[in-house]
């Protein structure tokens, strides 16, 4: 009988959805970011996500408002994932009785604020009774923009590989929290990380963009799904990875690797994705004057997998059950 740790995450749900009926409404089905699902003449977007209690949050260092802004934040970037626009949100929540009503308060002012940054509106959900933590399940749906949406299988041989912002901002903010070391900065960018809609859908509207994912297990885990799905290489650059100014500046209090946090932290949310040619990148330099966009590898011919400086990259980044 095979475990849990044994198959991990992606494996379990190869497992559980083999076989599953299909649909011929369903463009894109399991294994992105989100399903792609025509409706008339447009295409839905539909995801969910779940933060769950001392897993994906943590009340110790973690105020209401962002407990509530962040799990919103991780169901957003699914969409910005696939350059859409989200619409409707719909909540399910499950705590133990004993839990503040003035908690829960705080958390829905924060959730709804990543909501309405987003253009989007909380529209239903569920309550239920928890027996150990609170659990937030939050779904989202919403509509691809421009021609198409952005999916993990479309990067082509040759294609620049890109990230937006810096990747390991998010968990290094985290460990500083853990450690109790003041890195405002950083800790900033884990509390409030943005769901990067704007950037996501200005990408689907270039031609010369193939696919694109978001950064919340590391940029070199999720830069192999790209790989698994495409069926490529993708050659990553560990001195061209952007590293947030404060994070150097923290590396030696946190005893945390630049390079390394940068290339395996998760919960960025930022958005990677593939290109042919860099003139794109001027132009959406000049679009988000605020945002770098740093080209951190290739994409090659050979098996899927991930290289860093020539190197198989390590089974880092966040994994469920692992």
């Amino acid at each position: 009988m095979s475990s849990l740790g044994h198959l991990g995450e992606f494996g379990l749900i190869a497992r559980l959805t083999k076989g599953l009926p299909v649909s011929g409404a369903v463009v894109e089905g399991i294994g992105d970011d989100c399903a792609v699902l025509r409706w008339g003449d447009r295409l839905m977007l539909a995801t969910c996500d779940a933060s769950l209690e001392e897993v994906h949050f943590s009340r110790r260092h973690t105020a209401a408002e962002d407990i509530g802004w962040r799990a919103a934040a991780s169901a957003l970037s699914d969409i910005a994932a696939m350059g859409g626009q989200p619409f409707f949100v719909l909540v399910t929540l499950a705590c133990p009785k004993d839990t503040s009503v003035e908690f829960l308060e705080a958390l829905y002012r924060g959730l709804s604020e990543a909501v309405q940054t987003a253009d989007a509106v909380v529209v239903g959900g569920d309550t239920t009774g928890s027996t150990s933590g609170v659990v937030i399940d939050i779904a989202v749906l919403g509509e691809a923009t421009g021609e198409r949406p952005l999916l993990r299988r479309d990067a082509h041989r040759g294609d620049y590989v890109v990230v937006t912002g810096y990747p390991g901002a998010s968990a290094a903010g985290l460990a500083a929290l853990q450690q109790g070391i003041d890195a405002p900065d950083l800790m900033r960018a884990h509390w409030r990380p943005q769901p990067r809609i704007a950037e996501g859908q200005w990408l689907a509207r270039r031609p010369e963009v193939h696919a694109m994912i978001d950064v919340s297990d590391g940029l070199s885990q999720d830069a192999g799904h790209i790989a698994d799905a495409s069926g490529l290489t993708i050659a990553l650059n560990s001195a061209s990875v952007p590293v947030h100014p404060a994070l150097h500046r923290h590396a030696d209090q946190l005893a945390l690797d630049p390079i390394a946090v940068s290339l395996s932290g998760g919960e960025a949310y930022e958005l990677a994705f593939t290109v042919a040619g860099e003139s794109v990148l001027e132009d959406f330099r000049e679009a988000f004057p605020d945002l770098p966009a740093t080209v951190v590898g290739r994409c090659e011919a050979g098996p899927a997998r991930v290289l860093i400086d020539g190197q198989p990259a390590p089974a880092h980044g966040f994994q469920h059950f692992g």
